[in-house]
C-alpha cells in the first residue's frame, strides 16, 4: 500500500489499486468516531451515447438512466433494501447522481467491516426485473414533477441551455417524463453491465479506520464476485461551440424576489501553458477576490441595499471554464449592469493575492477536521485528475501576480449569458 504525504499539512492518504482494477484512497482520522465510505461509478447523466470496444456504432440510451439505476440499486435480491440493512447498524446510507458520476455513500460509527462489505455488495450485485423497473418509474416521475416545480431548478437548467449548444449539462439529471417512461430493463442492464465495473469505479474511505484492514476487506470482497470482463466503453464526445446560445433570458417562477445568474464562458484552450491545478486555484482566487464574501463589489451592493444575497462559482465543464455569479435582488436591471462591468474589469492586487493565498492555506488545513468534506474533495480531485493532489499548498505558494494577471486577460468577458427568474405575475397566478 502506498502512503501519499500531503505536503505542508501533515496528513497522509493511503492508496492501493485493488486487484489492479479499482483505485482505493483512505484518509485516517483518529480524532473522530465515524467512517465515511464513498463508492463511486464514473457514469453520470451526460453519458447517453457510448460504444463498446470493437464496435463501430454508438448506442444511445434514454436521458436520466444513471439516476434510474441509482434508485434501482438500493433493492436487494431478498426483497429488502440497502436502507433496511444499514438501519440495523444505525448507519446512514444514501446516493446521488451528477452530470459526471454516481456515488453511493455510507456513514457509520460501528462494525466498519460489515458496512464496507455491504456497500460493495449492494452496488455490485444487481437484482433488476421488469416489475421493479415499472414500479420505480412512477416514483421517479413523481420526483421529477416535484423538481420541475422548484423555480431555482428551472433557473439552473434554463441558464445552462443559454450557455451550451451541444453539451448535455442543460438536461435534467433525472431526464424528462418521456425519458423515464421509455426506459426499458434492457437499457438498464446494458448500462449497468457496461459501466458498473471496478475498472470504472473508485472507492474513498475517510475516518477512524485501519487503512490496511479496509484494503483487505475490499480485496477479499471483490475476489468473491464473478465480475465480467470490462467492456471498455468509449463515451461520445460533443464538439461544443465557444459562443453562448442566448445572451439574455427571462423566466417566471414562484419566488418573492428576482434571482439572477450571470456567467462567462471561456475555452480552456486559452490557458494552454498554465499548470491545470494552479489554473483552478487561480480562478478560485480571482472569483473570490472579485465576487466573494469580502469583495468590494459585495460590500458596495450591500451598502446600496441593492441585493439580498450573492455568491459566485467556477466550474470546469469539459473544454470550458464557466464563472457564474448568482444574485437575489429587487433591482435586477441595475445589479446586472454592475456585475457585467465587474466582469470586464476583473483585477487582483499583490496585497489581496497574498491575503487570499494565506486564507486558502488556512482553509486547506482546517478542512481536515471534517471526514465528509475531505471525502467529497478527494472525489472531485479524482474526477478531475485521476489522482488526488498531494501538493496543493505548494501550488498555492507558487502563484504570483504576473501569472494570475495573464489568466485574467484570457477570460472571455464578452461571451456572457444572463438569466433572470422573476416572480410570477398576478395575472398568471390567477390562471393557475
Amino acid at each position: 500500500m502506498k502512503e501519499i504525504e500531503l505536503k505542508g499539512i501533515k496528513e497522509t492518504v493511503y492508496y492501493e489499486k485493488i486487484l489492479n482494477q479499482m483505485p482505493l484512497y483512505i484518509w485516517k482520522n483518529e480524532k473522530v468516531k465515524g467512517v465515511f465510505s464513498a463508492l463511486c461509478v464514473e457514469y453520470g447523466s451526460i453519458h447517453q451515447e457510448f460504444k463498446l470496444e470493437g464496435k463501430n456504432k454508438y448506442t444511445k440510451v434514454p436521458s436520466g438512466i444513471a439516476h434510474f439505476i441509482e434508485h434501482l440499486n438500493f433493492y436487494e435480491p431478498d426483497g429488502t433494501t440497502a436502507t433496511d440493512f444499514y438501519a440495523k447498524y444505525g448507519s446512514e446510507v444514501n446516493a446521488f447522481t451528477t452530470f459526471n458520476y454516481t456515488c453511493y455513500h455510507v456513514y457509520s460509527v460501528k462494525d466498519v467491516k460489515s458496512n464496507v462489505n455491504h456497500l460493495l455488495d449492494f452496488v455490485l450485485t444487481p437484482s433488476f426485473n421488469k416489475k421493479m423497473v415499472n414500479k420505480e418509474k412512477n416514483i421517479i416521475i413523481e420526483e421529477l414533477s416535484m423538481d420541475q416545480d422548484l423555480p431555482e431548478s428551472n433557473l439552473y437548467f434554463t441558464h445552462y441551455k443559454n450557455l451550451f449548444h451541444k453539451y448535455k449539462y442543460s438536461e435534467q439529471i433525472t431526464g424528462k417524463k418521456e425519458d423515464v417512461e421509455n426506459t426499458t430493463i434492457e437499457d438498464i442492464e446494458l448500462v449497468y453491465d457496461t459501466f458498473y465495473h471496478p475498472k470504472n469505479m473508485f472507492f474513498i474511505v475517510t475516518g477512524n479506520v485501519n487503512p490496511y484492514e479496509i484494503a483487505k476487506i475490499t480485496e477479499e470482497n471483490l475476489k468473491k464476485k464473478k465480475l465480467p470482463a470490462y467492456k471498455n466503453p468509449k463515451i461520445k464526445k460533443y464538439r461544443e461551440e465557444s459562443s453562448i446560445v442566448s445572451a439574455y433570458t427571462e423566466i417566471e417562477g414562484n419566488v418573492e424576489t428576482p434571482k439572477v445568474k450571470i456567467s462567462i464562458k471561456t475555452p480552456l484552450s486559452n490557458f494552454k501553458n498554465i499548470d491545470e491545478i494552479e489554473l483552478r486555484l487561480m480562478i478560485s482566487l480571482v472569483v473570490n477576490s472579485n465576487f466573494g464574501p469580502t469583495s468590494d463589489l459585495k460590500e458596495y451592493l450591500m451598502e446600496k441595499d441593492l441585493m439580498n444575497y450573492m455568491s459566485a462559482t467556477r466550474s470546469f465543464i469539459s473544454d470550458y471554464l464557466i464563472i457564474t455569479v448568482n444574485v437575489e435582488t429587487k433591482y435586477p436591471k441595475e445589479v446586472i449592469k454592475i456585475i457585467k462591468d465587474q466582469f470586464k474589469k476583473l483585477e487582483m492586487t499583490e496585497e489581496n493575492l497574498r491575503r487570499k493565498i494565506h486564507s486558502s492555506i488556512a482553509t486547506l488545513v482546517l478542512k481536515y477536521d471534517d471526514i465528509m468534506s475531505v471525502n467529497n474533495n478527494m472525489q472531485a480531485e479524482y474526477l478531475a485528475f485521476k489522482t488526488i493532489i498531494d501538493n496543493e499548498r505548494e501550488h498555492l505558494e507558487n502563484i504570483n501576480l504576473t501569472t494570475i494577471n495573464k489568466v485574467i486577460k484570457k477570460l472571455d468577458s464578452k461571451n456572457m449569458a444572463v438569466t433572470v427568474l422573476n416572480p410570477t405575475t398576478k395575472e398568471e397566478k390567477k390562471q393557475k
